[in-house]
């Protein structure tokens, strides 16, 4: 998919901010869920400076779209590092 135009109009998105449709699809991979998107939202801040989903860059957009499940865990992670640490057994 691509993140730099508009794929209904073609147009360019405003300046800074990912087009609707694209917001719209993130968010369905974030799957609604109210805590996992905190989680999300905390980690575009620390790593991207982004105040939501709109302001991500183009290309970790794109990465996003593209492997949902790699973001989704490097953001768990940023999150809760004691789950994620070497010789951590459930």
């Amino acid at each position: 998919m691509d993140v730099a135009l508009n794929p209904e109009t073609g147009a360019e998105p405003r300046p800074g901010r990912l087009p609707v449709p694209v917001v719209e699809h993130l968010h369905r991979l974030v799957g609604g869920d109210a805590r996992t998107e905190k989680i999300v939202l905390d980690y575009i801040e620390f790593r991207w400076g982004a105040k939501n989903l709109f302001y991500v860059p183009p290309k970790a957009a794109g990465e996003f779209i593209r492997r949902p499940a790699d973001f989704l865990r490097a953001a768990k992670n940023h999150a809760e590092p004691e789950l994620f640490a070497e010789g951590h057994h459930f």
